[in-house]
């Protein structure tokens, strides 16, 4: 448009716009025309006339900025819902059902989880008993400390069988989180793995119990073998200080019984395990006995008369003795030594039972309902 084309103040209408020359109605190809609608202009009628043009250019411009925030905020709206980072798949829009029925199931499981590991510290504490009871040859002790570890082994099994058929803990293999992955989250998914390894923890239990009580069996065997030989070579050697050395020979076979039979359970812990002061006390015991036998027979060969073959006798008496203790303080070392089995077990089911707890405490945050 030239100098001379250009409208000239005197070609403005009366409202002071260039509707003829350059004015909005007239800007740009037809179709980008901003036509005023038809009552535009009635709605500025209590403004003055010079007024109407400008308000009507305000409202224009609000426009433009009002659509301008529109799809700004819509463009926000897209991204926001698109531009989730790769490193975070978690999408709580989808799991959120899912995952709230998960996440009861599992807290109800580790408040059982906690009554389980009630048992399980009530089988730790006789798995103690029974190591103090052995040592004191106390059966009427061991026998409470079996039935109590009895009944919780039983507890500790059907509550770990029940827990987890109900949270479905079967074999997780690496691709069970991938399957799982489709309908809960992966902070679910790694609670629900975290309680079924915690179930886990109990599997051996039963089995340590049994083995426990199998060796504390064994050893109060050896304990009352040993007993019983004892009761019998003090009846025998009554008998003989009295003469009667036919009764004394008898009584003190039975007690060599005995004391064979301790022989053997020894022999047998020697395969697999260290019974050596039991295995030495024993020979020392049974050369004692043979001592005293050979020593009564020939006190009734000779007719109770002193010869030289039972002078030989009480010497062989006498060296045998100086080999045995002067008291039952060995007991308590054998008993130890039987005990090397029952410590391992009992260690196991105290491992157990540390696992449990802290995996508790770690499901809990550091407190464990129903302990």
């Amino acid at each position: 448009m030239s100098h001379q084309d250009r409208p000239s103040l005197s070609d403005r209408d009366s409202a002071g716009n260039f509707r003829d020359g350059f004015g909005i109605d007239g800007f740009g190809r037809e179709e980008y025309e901003f036509a005023p609608g038809p009552d535009l202009d009635d709605d500025y009628d209590g403004l003055p006339a010079r007024s109407r043009p400008t308000f009507k250019w305000v409202l224009i411009r609000l426009g433009w900025v009002g659509l301008a925030a529109t799809l700004s905020l819509g463009s926000a709206g897209i991204v926001a819902a698109t531009g989730r980072s790769p490193e975070n798949d978690s999408r709580p829009e989808l799991t959120y059902t899912a995952d709230l029925a998960l996440s009861g199931r599992l807290d109800a499981g580790v408040r059982d989880l906690a009554q389980l590991n009630d048992h399980v510290v009530v089988l730790g504490r006789m798995a103690r008993s029974v190591l103090a009871d052995l040592s004191q040859v106390n059966q009427v002790g061991l026998s409470g400390d079996y039935q109590d570890g009895d009944t919780a082994v039983l507890e500790i099994r059907s509550g770990a069988a029940a827990l987890t058929a109900r949270l479905e803990c079967r074999p997780w293999p690496s691709t069970r989180d991938a399957e799982l992955a489709a309908t809960y989250s992966h902070d679910m998914i790694d609670r629900w793995h975290a309680v079924c390894a915690a179930l886990t923890s109990v599997d051996p239990l039963a089995s340590d119990w049994a083995a426990m009580e199998n060796s504390a069996n064994v050893a109060m065997s050896v304990a009352h073998d040993i007993n019983d030989h004892d009761q019998n070579a003090k009846a025998a050697l009554q008998q003989a200080t009295q003469g009667r050395y036919p009764e004394a020979l008898a009584q003190l076979q039975t007690a060599s019984a005995s004391l064979a039979n301790a022989q053997d359970i020894a022999a047998k812990l020697s395969k697999v395990g260290d019974v050596s002061t039991l295995t030495e006390w024993l020979s020392r015991t049974t050369t004692m006995d043979g001592a005293l036998a050979l020593l009564w027979q020939t006190m009734i060969d000779s007719k109770g008369r002193i010869t030289v073959q039972v002078s030989a006798a009480l010497k062989a008496v006498n060296d045998a003795k100086a080999l045995l203790p002067d008291n039952n303080s060995v007991l308590q070392v054998v008993l130890y030594e039987l005990a090397g089995n029952l410590t391992s077990d009992g260690i196991s089911i105290e491992v157990a039972k540390g696992q449990l707890a802290t995996a508790l405490s770690d499901l809990t945050g550091g407190s464990v309902v129903g302990q």
